[in-house]
């Protein structure tokens, strides 16, 4: 309460409580909006770290952030250059897309060798924290065209100058007759080389006669080894990892089939089915005769003659 003396015989008395109360209201808002600002702060925050993590693990094999294509196009500024919704749908399962005819699915699809990016069973949420850890790597990036980025200089490719040995033990690897450090499966269980000195392999998954230049060279190969995007090839090797020398020796490998097209040969699918389809007849063949000789000469066949001679 304040008075103030108007003349000798009156004086005004003013209540500073409304004030008061404004002021404290005013401080109560703004401390809200600061708290508010705060948690939006660090929930962006938190999506972009959670964006890192998950991004390493299932993108980084085939994508690069500003350092140029690798399998996989260039991720910088592509949440400008695309809606939400479409990424959502590229992202969990691209040859959907594809399939629907979308014009710019089909156009990626075609640009990168018609390699289909392996569906991805990540939430919306987990795939609203990449595309947030991808902004956020992409400062000034409005207008930019992920296929035009200017390209970081790296390292020439380790399997270019590759000894001799290393790329016997890549091949060795390949086939089997290396046995993996964690214990993993060989390659030729599930896929083929058409090269010399190499057996026919599986037919399971993607021939890898060009799999070297297909795939980006040497940080292709590493990354796709080394953090498979792939469901299958990531599950075979979730607790058999490769070791980086394993790695190498393989890329050395892949890098010397697909460059020495001198040493490549024909396409072994049809011998190999026909192949397939003639030992399977053989084996039936093989079945029936027995069973045939079995009931033509059955046990009784003996007790049977000896009586007829005692007639």
């Amino acid at each position: 309460m304040t008075t103030f003396k108007v003349c000798k015989n009156h004086q005004i008395t003013l209540s500073m409580e409304p004030s008061k109360n404004k002021m404290a209201q005013r401080i109560r808002n703004n401390k809200f909006i600061i708290l508010f600002s705060f948690l939006i702060f660090n929930f962006s925050f938190l999506s972009a770290q959670d964006g890192t993590t998950i991004f390493k693990q299932k993108c980084s094999a085939c994508h690069k952030i500003g350092e140029g294509r690798l399998v996989g196009p260039d991720l910088i500024g592509v949440t400008t250059k695309r809606s939400e919704d479409w990424l959502m749908k590229w992202t969990k399962s691209s040859s959907t897309l594809i399939a629907s005819g979308d014009k710019d699915a089909i156009a990626i699809f075609n640009e990168y060798n018609k390699i289909t990016m392996p569906d991805n069973p990540l939430t919306d949420e987990e795939l609203k924290a990449i595309f947030a850890f991808i902004a956020s790597k992409s400062p000034g990036a409005v207008t930019a065209s992920v296929d035009t980025v200017k390209k970081v200089p790296s390292a020439p490719d380790a399997s270019l100058t590759a000894s001799s040995e290393l790329i016997e033990t890549g091949k060795n690897i390949f086939t089997g007759s290396y046995r993996l450090s964690n214990g993993g499966a060989s390659c030729i269980s599930c896929h083929n080389v058409n090269y010399n000195d190499v057996i026919p392999g599986g037919l399971l998954a993607k021939d890898l006669t060009n799999a070297y230049s297909r795939l980006g060279g040497d940080a292709g190969i590493k990354g796709i080894i080394g953090a498979s995007p792939f469901p299958a090839m990531a599950q075979a090797y979730k607790d058999k990892p490769l070791t980086d020398y394993e790695i190498t020796s393989l890329a050395a490998f892949l890098n010397k089939v697909d460059k020495d097209t001198a040493n490549q040969i024909a396409n072994t699918t049809d011998y190999l089915a026909y192949g397939g389809i003639a030992g399977m007849f053989g084996l039936i063949v093989l079945i029936f005769g027995t069973w045939f000789m079995r009931k033509k000469n059955t046990v009784k066949k003996d007790i049977y003659e000896r009586q007829i001679k005692s007639i």
